[in-house]
């Protein structure tokens, strides 16, 4: 940096401050415009961008729209050169609406599309392409059709466009073939390169997604491995024609599209740093909660940034289907003695039957069966149901008098039908102390 030129811009400056004081705002204006290609040849872009704004300025004074419009396209290249997107991008809208003062038919189109397109570009890298497309459509509005169709930043935007809807490399392919036509600033193609090559990392890149079974019942978890392969990554950051270094990395978000009937139990702690030498893995614990039709994991979308600064996406917009069934249906048996068992008195015991399990149980019979040692009083050993269906009990009591003390043992058989019309049996035994 030559420190001769850095004195002589600061009194440049200096003038200009002075000058615009004196309300000389023709002066001014040129010395603050020649003092931000100063400060922009030197480097010091802070400087710059204010410089300009304030040329900018001095300029509206006079009306000079042309000038005015020209000192903040240098302003907001100054915020390029800073990588600070947000403000650039708050700048290039005041330009935008300003563009209606000019007089001059073909200027003004060609400013409208300049301009907008830009704008697409700043929320294109700060992952809101949505918004910055709205400028775009509205300078089709206000632009003649044929020159609109045919002006290379519109195809710019329109690639850009169908590269993130339809994640296709042909598009980014165009764009770069296409990028000596861009009649731009060094800095501004700087800033389509970094659009371009978000794009690239949205349609090159792709999450895959794989589980550890291919059958899951309701009551197992389902681990899902996601996994991002670095190779594509690779190719990206080799690519002479971005002439980027990324550093870093950065998974800020997931999305993950399941049924209703699933709940992902377990997310990683976010944000994650990626190491690019290596793919990306993480387990996701997914718990099925009920039955539907339809079982299914994904589109899945994650948001990324690149360096701290630029924000895109990858997706998987594949659907996997999970073919969940109900577990085996099985009855839960508890047998209570109301009051202490004793030898020659008679005592109540419940028996209580529970389907807890999804499925139903039909053609249901029981059959109680009693030790020698412990007679039946009163009560229904044997018992038939049509069905019992989930989340339903049956509940009723034996009443049954001990003959002689010792341990013994009641059984109780089941036999049932599932869902599947498979024939089921289960056997209970319950312990009983008789005392003296």
């Amino acid at each position: 940096m030559s420190s001769n030129r850095k004195d002589k811009t600061e009194k440049l400056f200096d003038k200009a401050e002075q000058l615009f004081r004196a309300l000389q705002y023709k002066k001014a204006g040129k010395s603050y415009f020649f003092a931000g290609e100063g400060f922009y040849e030197i480097k010091n872009f802070k400087y710059a961008q204010e410089a300009f704004f304030k040329a900018a300025d001095s300029f509206i004074q006079k009306r000079d729209h042309d000038k005015v419009i020209k000192s903040l396209r240098k302003s907001v290249n100054s915020y390029f050169e800073l990588e600070d997107i947000e403000n650039a991008r708050l700048l290039l809208e005041k330009i935008y609406e300003y563009v209606e003062n000019l007089k001059n038919k073909e200027l003004k189109d060609s400013y409208y599309l300049l301009y907008s397109s830009l704008i697409y570009l700043c929320y294109y890298i700060l992952g809101e392409p949505n918004k910055g497309f709205h400028f775009v459509k509205r300078a089709q509005k206000k632009v003649d059709k044929g020159y609109f169709k045919e002006n290379p930043l519109i195809h710019l935007v329109t690639n850009l466009t169908i590269a993130l809807r339809d994640k296709k490399k042909k598009n980014i392919e165009r764009i770069t073939s296409d990028f000596n036509k861009l009649k731009l600033t060094s800095i501004e193609k700087k800033i389509v390169k970094m659009s371009i090559l978000l794009a690239d990392l949205h349609v090159s890149v792709s999450p895959e997604f794989k589980l550890d079974k291919e059958r899951y019942t309701t009551k197992e978890i389902i681990q899902m491995n996601l996994e991002i392969s670095n190779s594509s990554l690779v190719n990206i950051i080799n690519n002479s024609f971005y002439d980027f270094k990324i550093e870093e990395f950065q998974i800020n978000s997931f999305k993950i599209n399941v049924t209703d009937n699933l709940a992902i139990q377990t997310k990683p702690e976010l944000p994650i740093i990626l190491d690019l030498k290596n793919n990306f893995n993480n387990i996701f614990r997914i718990k099925p909660q009920f039955l539907i039709e339809k079982c299914s994991i994904g589109p899945i979308k994650i948001e990324c940034r690149i360096n701290g600064k630029y924000s895109f996406f990858i997706e998987n917009r594949g659907e996997m289907l999970i073919n969940l069934f109900a577990p085996p249906t099985s009855l839960e048996v508890s047998l209570t003695n109301l009051k202490p068992p004793l030898i020659d008195k008679s005592f109540p015991i419940e028996i209580l039957i529970e389907n807890n399990s999804q499925g139903e149980a039909s053609d249901l019979n029981i059959e109680i069966k009693f030790p020698e040692g412990i007679k039946v009083i009163r009560g229904t050993i044997e018992k038939q149901i049509y069905s019992l269906r989930s989340k339903e009990k049956i509940k009723w009591e034996i009443n049954a008098r001990p003959l002689e003390a010792g341990d013994y043992e009641i059984e109780i058989y089941l036999k049932f039908k599932d869902p599947d019309d498979n024939s089921m049996e289960e056997k209970k035994l319950f312990p009983i102390a008789i005392k003296l």
